[in-house]
């Protein structure tokens, strides 16, 4: 592996690719991750809410007059919580309160003043619908009592007495659903980007060249058409890597040998021409003409005959001595790795045995490239 391939940077247009391919797939997770978010929002509020009833109580106060004839007016919220938990109120509640700890009163009673000082409001809150009323209830009897008894206090009356009503959490299902899809697309991103990073399969030239100390001959398509520039850059650097001989070696790292070795046959034994059987110019893009024994090689229309080509193909995984012998005498071999499949350590080690037997490689070929791929990479 060259060094210039550990340090390398990252290739954008190759990331962007490489995530549109994906991009159903992170938007199918982030879709999953909301529902689960939802959904296990909504389980666990009702399975973990606890069981809590609420009553509210509005009771307004008439206070006396001191020796000046001001009305007392140091009551406020604070001192009424506070006053509720004092024996002279306590007592009093408890006086119409019975099966309940003084204790269980103190957590569920609480008092505050909001803006009037006369309108006092009372808030109970227990884990059953009739322990809240008789609660409530014992308060604002008791609270009456206790201003019959005070002096500062003239009377206080209960306005207002609502019924005890269940406690519910605030439905955050729609939050829910939005962080679950929020975490589900972020770690997708984090495992594709990992993934991307991890990924040592070659798409274009370029990666070859990074990656291995070998030249990179071209790119074979998958349907070997409509991409006539792969075509021609191949065919021109293949006769130049050859030069005059044409019994070429492949060795296929993707071990699908017969497929290749008719994809290079297709390519090098069929010929270039201008028409086909006479036909009318088709705009001098590249076609292929078979040749056939009974064609008359003095139409003007078609090109000479070339010399054949002989293409041998071996399969990673039969390589040994004997084919070791057949590249060492043909004078090299050409690597056919897969579009896009990550067979680095394959190849690597492949490499590795035919320097040891001392067998030339003259370069490396990409096989089976996505054409649309190609299009968007180097538009």
């Amino acid at each position: 592996m060259n060094e210039d391939y550990k340090n390398r940077g990252m290739d954008l247009k190759r990331f962007t690719l490489y995530f549109q391919k994906k991009i159903w797939i992170i938007l199918l997770l982030i879709l999953v991750g909301g529902m689960i978010g939802a959904i296990s929002y909504r389980m666990i509020r009702t399975m973990k809410m606890p069981v809590e009833y609420e009553s509210v109580s509005k009771l307004y106060i008439t206070f006396n007059q001191d020796e000046n004839g001001d009305v007392y007016q140091y009551y406020n919220g604070y001192t009424w919580n506070e006053l509720l938990d004092t024996d002279p109120i306590l007592i009093a509640i408890m006086n119409h309160l019975t099966g309940y700890e003084e204790e269980e009163v103190k957590d569920a009673a609480s008092a505050e003043i909001l803006s009037d000082i006369r309108l006092l409001t009372i808030t109970v809150k227990g884990d059953s619908e009739k322990m809240v009323r008789e609660i409530q209830a014992a308060v604002e009897e008791g609270l009456a009592d206790y201003a019959d008894q005070s002096e500062e206090l003239r009377k206080i009356v209960t306005i207002r007495s609502d019924m005890p009503k269940r406690i519910y959490w605030s439905d955050d299902t729609t939050k829910a659903l939005i962080a679950g899809a929020v975490l589900f697309g972020l770690v997708s991103f984090f495992v594709f980007g990992f993934m991307y990073v991890l990924d040592d399969g070659v798409y274009v030239q370029a990666d070859v060249e990074r990656r291995y100390p070998y030249k990179a001959l071209g790119i074979m398509t998958r349907n070997q058409k409509g991409l006539q520039p792969f075509v021609r850059e191949l065919k021109a650097d293949l006769l130049y890597v050859m030069g005059d001989s044409r019994d070429m070696l492949l060795l296929d790292m993707d071990n699908h040998g017969e497929l290749r070795q008719a994809d290079m046959d297709k390519l090098l034994n069929w010929e270039e021409g201008g028409t086909l059987g006479g036909d009318k110019d088709i705009g001098g893009e590249l076609v292929w003409h078979v040749r056939k024994e009974d064609e008359d090689e003095e139409d003007e229309d078609i090109l000479p005959e070339p010399k054949e080509w002989k293409i041998t193909v071996f399969n990673e995984s039969d390589m040994g001595e004997e084919q070791c012998a057949a590249i060492r005498k043909n004078g090299g071999v050409i690597l056919l790795i897969p579009f896009g499949n990550d067979v680095s350590r394959k190849t690597e080690r492949m490499l590795s045995f035919l320097k040891n037997q001392d067998c030339n490689v003259y370069g490396i070929i990409v096989t089976e490239a996505d054409e649309e791929y190609l299009n968007r990479y180097f538009a």
